[in-house]
């Protein structure tokens, strides 16, 4: 997408890539034929093919912060085009880097990036305001500002990331951030931040639009919308859902600087070889719920086919497992090695793209489990249920006779699931599928509830 800023100079720009398996925008500041990259992904070759594209000579690649979402490209991104590799200063970085301060300048094209020191995501956040000629930290000329993990479209980001240590203090710098671009940039100013709708990096769920405005978020920012800053901290401390195991290995590994950007190989796996990766490794199949239910590689793990599929395997499994993806479509495979690649998971010992046709055709076995509706569930009156959901969506509306363990906990906390038959629901049957997959990978008998939530019987 092409961001546009009023009243900017001749061929001034922006290019957003969104990146929908982690909620999150890149975007890539063009204003002659000069480039500044901000917040890139490790797949860099969408990039690169558009400044090959446009001839756009790329001087900057900034970080607004060391992300712990996802594995960055900026370090290798600087190092092929020749560009500065800019990160805020603070940013605890083993590599050579240019570090900015709050206030720094840097120009691009016809214009200026400003850096603006926003702490609140993370203690060394920046944000980094477009100027127009002339006006370099006047305020009053800011076209745009791209704000990362700071100010949201109608939320912000979380400020629990780092440890419950920090969290308030870093809840109370996130309020007087937010305040502070409001207070020192135009209304007409455009908000791009990094992390948008479906990043688990925002506290509360960002609106679906990527990008606003200064005067939007006046309206509906919760840090300009709350009655002052203790209402805002007491409100994100009591609203802080779970966030995905492998988020602990982002930071480290951006701050080590050594991820490749190459693609893995994906050798296709014969049936043998399956059985025999199998000792070490574990079948992802990413089928939906219900065809999954109704047959699969025994002790296979299901997570289906989605946008943010390769969060929920990350999430799902222990760091660094041995993977096997397993889908009855091919573009699925490569869609989730891009997925996986974001976050550093490297560890994808083969694939199958046919599903289980040669698996059947060897006469190999199959195990399965029944999938239900709530109704169903209802009429039943099963002993035992698990909601899968996150505690926080089970506190506002948890069924009667239910334990909550959240999909990602189920290897955990397996002593805490009743006996006989489980019967498995969350909101829309996604998570579900996965909490009654590795329960029946645990020698459990499952019932999948396939189903909306809204369909309960309350």
């Amino acid at each position: 997408m092409i961001v546009e800023f009023q009243g900017a100079p001749e061929s001034t720009h922006a290019i957003q890539f969104a990146t929908p398996s982690l909620g999150d925008q890149s975007y890539l500041i063009v204003s002659g034929n000069d480039g500044a990259l901000i917040d890139p992904q490790l797949d860099i070759d969408r990039f690169e093919k558009w400044l090959a594209k446009t001839g756009t000579v790329l001087r900057w690649v900034l970080e607004t912060h060391v992300h712990n979402d996802y594995v960055s490209g900026g370090k290798v991104l600087a190092e092929r085009h020749g560009a500065a590799y800019v990160l805020p200063i603070g940013s605890d970085v083993t590599f050579d880097h240019s570090p900015i301060r709050d206030g720094d300048s840097l120009p691009v094209g016809l214009c200026a990036i400003r850096a603006m020191h926003t702490p609140g995501h993370t203690p060394h956040h920046m944000s980094y305001v477009l100027e127009s000629p002339g006006t370099a930290g006047a305020g009053a000329g800011a076209l745009a500002v791209f704000s990362g993990g700071s100010m949201l479209v109608g939320a912000v980001g979380r400020s629990d990331l780092l440890g419950p240590e920090l969290t308030e203090q870093l809840a109370r710098a996130q309020y007087r951030s937010v305040n502070r671009m409001v207070n020192e940039l135009p209304d007409p100013t455009i908000v791009g931040p990094t992390h948008g709708a479906g990043s688990f990096c925002s506290t509360s769920p960002a609106a679906d639009t990527t990008t606003s405005t200064i005067a939007l978020e006046k309206t509906r920012n919760p840090a300009l919308t709350a009655i002052d800053e203790d209402s805002f901290v007491s409100e994100q401390l009591s609203g802080y859902a779970l966030f995905p195991s492998y988020y602990a290995h982002m930071g480290p590994l951006n701050r080590e600087g050594n991820a490749s950007a190459e693609p893995i190989s994906l050798p296709e796996l014969t049936p043998h070889q399956i059985t025999d990766a199998a000792t070490t490794a574990i079948v992802i199949d990413l089928r939906r719920g219900g065809i999954f239910a109704a047959g699969h590689i025994p002790g296979s793990v299901n997570v289906p086919m989605s946008v943010d599929a390769g969060a929920y395997i990350g999430w799902a499994l222990p760091w660094k497992t041995e993977l096997v993806l397993l889908s009855d479509r091919p573009a699925d495979i490569e869609d989730i090695r891009v997925q996986l690649h974001r976050i550093g998971v490297r560890s994808i010992v083969g694939v199958v793209d046919d599903g289980l046709k040669k698996w059947l055709a060897e006469g190999r076995p199959v195990t399965s489990y029944r999938t239900a509706t709530f109704r169903e569930m209802a009429e039943e009156s099963p002993s035992t249920i698990v909601d899968a959901r996150d505690p926080l969506e089970s506190r506002i509306s948890a069924l009667p006779h239910t334990v909550n363990i959240h999909f990602s906990r189920i290897a955990e906390e397996l002593a805490h699931v009743g006996p006989g038959t489980v019967w498995v629901h969350c909101q829309s049957g996604y998570r579900a599928a996965i909490a009654a997959s590795l329960l029946a990978r645990a020698d459990r008998e499952v019932v999948l509830v396939d189903d909306d939530f809204a369909n309960r019987a309350d």
